[in-house]
């Protein structure tokens, strides 16, 4: 969406060229000598050690006037046993957007130092390695314990205004760098985040442009629970920021992506913003009574009878509407052409996947626009048009509390124009998305069998992965998630009847998802001789743990905020008591400057033969500090600790 005539920046006349033997690549080469490292125990603990990973980017004109990109990537492994050589003895280069496959050669280098060349029988071309794309394969031969293999290859791409370069792994890495050269009329600029360095400008350098940055090593960066784990991870970006043959202006800035984004999301032709109005009319939805009412109307409608379709074409509104098919950019659009006709402010907000990596403010790049909101002013919700789970007031959990590029329109005389403005992405309230479980519990007097009225209440991001496929669901798979559901007590739990409300579309994501179940559950009770043990902790479902075995290294981050509430009267059969009530008692609570932001508290009252159990748990917040991990943990981990708590029944 944000693409323009980008290509025409750079075929300006007098633009400098690089003969072949001026290409960097063939300035670069490795060791004629290779020798093996000698590593130190810390670097020996994982199966292999990454020794080099060298980046090299060089941005070039052609003889033809073409801009292309050749990449060079230069690695050195070292194996600390047999399963690292399992693990690595296979090399995968991903080869979709190569241009044309330059240069590739790599070696084994046994522990005792003999060189074993890569022979070109062992390269293979893959064209579609499982669904991922065309891929280059080659298996290295003679690796053993203690041995090295090296390996080195450049490829011809088409050039990159920007990218992303994740450089940190599972495995220990040591000696990275990066070199991005360019023309002299293009200047790139770089940022590392989570410790990589800042660039460095090559002030030496003539007649082209050269950043570059190192770091000798990068610890193994271990995926953790409750994480965001890629965000995390060591990286640097980098971003084409001026052509100083065009222009001193800054490319790419707030200010420039905006009016893109403007000129590509808010200017119509005449025809789309008349079939906008026709389609509004014929529907009734400007004669609803809010603003909230008349945008649910809009995307219940959309999302029920549009069908979305990957088309790198652009569809015009009124030909999407006749279609009843469109792609992203015409379901943006859509939305923006209804607003206008509704009279509604609007905003169009791009962002990124923060679990990928955060939305930067201070690097202007397109590495930041990537997914696409519409946000409504007026009652301050998000819509994500091209999402089918997602409804207004709940975007993708992913999106949720990032910062964006917010994109409004303003006239000036009488000129329209786009105004950007970067700002946060609200979180809904944890009282929004809710689990909750109120059940009856009596005893066969005979089996001393629990039976259970249960109704389980799902609620905004607590119902995002359910209530939305149901619509699209045959009657067979409906039944056989709602008989799945009701077992969340326990897959041995005997459904007598299920029921199921809140299933039509005008329901998705604005009423809940209730689930009314009549239940046999002989495998929550145990007798043991003259008693009878009850586990009522598991009534709660299935609860994870959080084990430590490491120290944490990242921050907890959670898709999104919500709590749950569970309600249990259970009737305390005559001739029979408690002996354990204390046990249901817990109270785990994280509090960050002043607030309480988690919390598990489970409590229970006695009301003749009633005893009455109530469980609150509740996230109202994305990320706890890892400073704080074992506050956080605490929280998580007593539904587990609760799942556990088992109620002894004995005779008075």
């Amino acid at each position: 969406m944000l693409k323009s005539k980008i290509a025409m920046l750079f075929f300006v006349l007098g633009c400098l060229r690089l003969s072949a033997e001026e290409l960097m690549y063939k300035k670069y080469d490795w060791s004629d000598n290779p020798k093996i490292h000698e590593l130190t125990s810390d670097e020996k603990e994982d199966n292999y050690t990454i020794l080099k990973d060298k980046i090299l980017l060089d941005f070039v004109y052609e003889s033809s006037g073409e801009l292309v990109l050749y990449e060079t990537r230069h690695f050195i492994v070292h194996f600390n046993n047999e399963k690292g050589i399992e693990e690595m003895n296979k090399i995968y280069v991903p080869t979709s957007t190569v241009l044309e496959e330059v240069d590739l050669k790599a070696r084994t280098i046994t522990h005792d130092g003999k060189v074993i060349p890569l022979k070109k029988s062992a390269i293979k071309k893959i064209d579609n390695l499982e669904e991922k794309g065309p891929y280059t394969i080659f298996a290295m031969e003679g690796i053993d314990n203690g041995g090295e293999i090296e390996y080195l290859y450049t490829n011809k791409k088409n050039y990159k205004t920007n990218n992303v370069i994740y450089v940190q792994t599972d495995q220990v890495k040591k000696d990275i760098s990066v070199d991005i050269y360019s023309p002299e009329n293009l200047i790139y600029e770089g940022k590392g985040y989570n410790g990589f360095p800042e660039f460095t400008v090559d002030t030496v350098i003539k007649k082209r442009n050269h950043i570059y940055a190192a770091v000798p090593k990068v610890d193994a960066l271990y995926e953790e629970k409750n994480s965001a784990n890629d965000a995390n991870k060591m990286r640097f970006e980098y971003q084409l920021t001026y052509n100083t043959s065009k222009s001193r202006a800054r490319l790419y800035s707030w200010e420039y992506s905006g009016n893109n984004i403007y000129i590509n999301n808010f200017t119509f032709e005449k025809g789309e913003l008349k079939a906008a109005d026709k389609f509004i009319s014929k529907l009734g939805i400007g004669k609803l009574g809010s603003d909230e009412l008349k945008i649910q109307a809009l995307e219940q409608y959309m999302k029920t009878n549009i069908n979305l379709k990957e088309i790198n074409e652009f569809i015009p509104v009124d030909k999407m509407l006749d279609l009843k098919y469109g792609n992203e950019s015409s379901f943006n659009r859509f939305y923006i052409a209804a607003a206008k006709s509704l009279e509604i402010p609007v905003e169009v907000v791009v962002t990124t996947n923060r679990m990928d990596r955060k939305f930067d403010n201070s690097f202007q790049s397109l590495n930041a626009l990537q997914e696409y909101l519409i946000y409504y002013p007026t009652i301050e919700k998000f819509l994500c048009p091209s999402n089918y789970l997602s409804r207004l007031g709940f975007p993708p959990p992913a999106l949720i509390g990032n910062k964006g590029l917010f994109v409004k329109e303003t006239e000036v005389g009488d000129i329209k124009t786009g105004v950007a403005k970067v700002k946060k992405i609200d979180v809904p309230s944890s009282k929004d998305s809710y689990n909750n479980i109120t059940a009856s519990v009596t005893f066969n007097p005979e089996t001393f069998t629990p039976n259970i009225k249960m109704k389980l209440e799902l609620m905004g991001y607590s119902a995002y992965a359910v209530q939305p496929n149901l619509l699209y669901m045959e009657d067979d798979k409906k039944k056989e998630f709602l008989d799945n559901i009701s077992k969340i007590m326990g897959v041995e739990t005997i459904v007598k009847s299920a029921s199921m409300e809140g299933t039509k579309s005008t329901d998705v994501l604005i009423h809940p998802l209730v689930i009314q179940s009549v239940l046999e559950t002989p495998h929550l009770i145990e007798n043991a001789g003259n008693k009878y043990l009850f586990k009522v902790g598991e009534m709660l479902g299935t609860q994870d743990e959080m084990y430590k075995d490491k120290v944490r290294k990242t921050d907890a981050e959670i898709f999104f905020t919500q709590s749950y509430t569970r309600l249990f009267d259970i009737k305390i059969p005559a001739g029979y008591k408690i002996k354990n009530l204390e046990s249901i008692n817990m109270d785990k609570r994280f509090t960050a400057e002043g607030r309480q932001t988690a919390c598990f508290i489970s409590s229970y009252t006695q009301e003749g033969d009633i005893l009455k159990i109530k469980v609150f748990e509740d996230y109202q917040v994305l990320t706890f500090p890892k400073e704080h991990f074992e506050e956080y943990r605490s929280v998580v981990n007593a539904s587990a600790d609760f799942n556990k708590v088992i109620l002894i029944f004995e005779k008075i």
